[in-house]
């Protein structure tokens, strides 16, 4: 399968804003010192699940870690590219009340536009999972992706959410505002899946990491697209 296909297959495939530059209060980085980078070796071969819009992607609720923090590295420090932190809340349907210990699978490509070597979107390399603590806060750290190198689809960070009974869903991506590549055409495939609010203004902090943030509000109703294994 060809990286255009694999785009179209894919690029719907799961979670990702209101404007922020800072961490929330009383959220540090503090999930640094035991961060969930989880290699590839642990998972082999992603499960994948119907995203309810067209293809398939990696069902994150598939073997996740035992432990999940609320705020988790996704992408090692050794990694090439721009250090980049998202934070938020997840709310209930409501958009008021926040909704603890909801799981936000998100993968990337790395700072070429690649998910791997060969570059299969089903299997990526740079992956996480973090979990809404008690205030619904959830946050990580990893590195800003590239968009894929035929500049098919804008930068992006794919993700979907799960918790208890709350079967796995994708929603829109994370997008990053500025992107030229952020088109009517585009934007015309959003869902508002996760309470919309996908594209993050990013700030850069005086360590130079770009900082942003997105809430999401976590459907009240069955929604298509969960975590039913249609591969091994």
């Amino acid at each position: 399968m060809d990286l255009q296909s694999s785009t179209e297959l894919t690029r719907r495939g799961a979670v990702a804003a209101t404007v922020a530059g800072l961490f929330l209060p009383a959220f540090p980085s503090r999930g640094l010192a035991a961060v969930d980078v989880q290699p590839m070796a642990r998972v082999s071969h992603f499960p994948q699940m119907p995203t309810g819009f067209v293809g398939v992607t990696p069902c994150g609720s598939h073997a996740p870690p035992a432990t999940i923090h609320s705020f988790a590295r996704i992408a090692p420090e050794s990694e090439p590219g721009e250090a980049l932190e998202i934070t938020g809340i997840v709310y209930r349907h409501d958009r008021r009340t926040p909704a603890p210990g909801m799981v936000v699978f998100a993968y990337h490509t790395d700072a070429r536009g690649r998910y791997n070597t060969p570059n299969s979107p089903f299997n990526p390399r740079l992956y996480g999972w973090v979990k809404s603590d008690g205030d619904g806060r959830y946050g990580f750290r990893t590195i800003r992706p590239a968009p894929y190198p035929d500049h098919s689809t804008p930068a992006h960070i794919h993700v979907s959410l799960f918790g208890a009974g709350v079967p796995e869903y994708w929603v829109d991506d994370y997008w990053f505002a500025g992107d030229p590549l952020i088109t009517p055409a585009q934007r015309r495939l959003l869902t508002n899946r996760g309470g919309g609010g996908e594209t993050m203004t990013l700030r850069r902090g005086a360590d130079g990491v770009l900082r942003g943030k997105r809430d999401f509000v976590v459907e009240h109703v069955t929604v298509s697209g969960g975590c039913t294994i249609l591969s091994a």
